[in-house]
């Protein structure tokens, strides 16, 4: 019976590891962390500080995000881009934001 992906950072840890068939002990090594560290953040009684998440998804292949929320890819906040865009005006963003907020209501 397969088992349903984790909604934790600790259960992706673990699955990703374990699919890469590693131990906690050389996961720990490649990391400079103890293996109870690991186990730790497996179980979800730590978290890893996010220095160890970069870390972490680079010895494991796969992304931050990934390890976070189990999304391979970040939505994207096109609200938050356009109203970071310097070269807009203010009532320019908000013709925008508005065109996108009625575009997401059409679908």
């Amino acid at each position: 019976m397969a088992q349903a992906p984790s909604t934790r950072v600790g259960g992706r840890v673990r699955a990703r590891r374990k699919s890469l068939k590693l131990t906690q002990d050389e996961l720990a090594r490649e990391l400079g962390v103890t293996h109870q560290h690991v186990s730790r953040i497996e179980s979800d009684q730590a978290a890893p500080s996010l220095d160890l998440l970069v870390l972490l998804s680079h010895r494991l292949g796969v992304s931050t995000d990934h390890l976070l929320t189990g999304q391979d890819i970040a939505t994207a906040d096109i609200a938050g881009a356009i109203r970071a865009e310097p070269h807009l005006s203010a009532a320019a963003k908000r013709h925008l934001i508005g065109l996108v907020n009625e575009l997401r209501g059409a679908s």
